[in-house]
């Protein structure tokens, strides 16, 4: 499985399309494929798979988004493939971001591609130091106390 690291700042410009770090589109080569697949992640920012990455997420009858309360799971389902597209870097290795999924993750110039190992996140760069704060910087200080790598 390929994994997608690294952080990458980028600018979103006029057409809402913004670049797809050069890694991430030679992992996309290899797995000869020609379309990411974007979608509203979670947080308030976006997810934007492999095709590959996208079949696994599906595969076992889509067991990775059962929920307890049903009602919630059938909701949660429904925006998240709703807001799914297709897109395809273009010559200059850029995709379009939709307005509903750049309204979702609240883009306006600044943002950060980042690789989140299955996936890669598309933040807003205020919105990540915001939620860098509040949520990463506690939960990575918590996680030193008992992981040892």
């Amino acid at each position: 499985m390929t994994l997608l690291i690294g952080r990458y700042e980028y600018s979103l410009d006029e057409k809402n399309r913004l670049s797809v770090p050069p890694k991430f589109r030679q992992a996309l080569e290899r797995e000869k494929g020609s379309r990411l697949y974007l979608t509203s992640g979670l947080e308030g920012c976006l997810y934007l798979f492999l095709p590959s990455q996208w079949n696994r997420l599906l595969d076992n009858d889509l067991r990775a988004f059962s929920l307890p309360d049903k009602r919630q799971e059938r909701a949660f389902k429904r925006k998240f493939f709703a807001e799914a597209t297709d897109v395809e870097p273009d010559r200059a290795g850029r995709i379009l971001i939709p307005g509903y999924l750049k309204e979702h993750a609240g883009l306006r110039t600044s943002v950060l591609v980042q690789g989140a190992g299955s996936r890669a996140e598309i933040w807003d760069c205020r919105r990540w130091g915001a939620y860098t704060k509040a949520n990463v910087a506690p939960a990575y200080a918590l996680a030193g106390k008992s992981l040892e790598i």
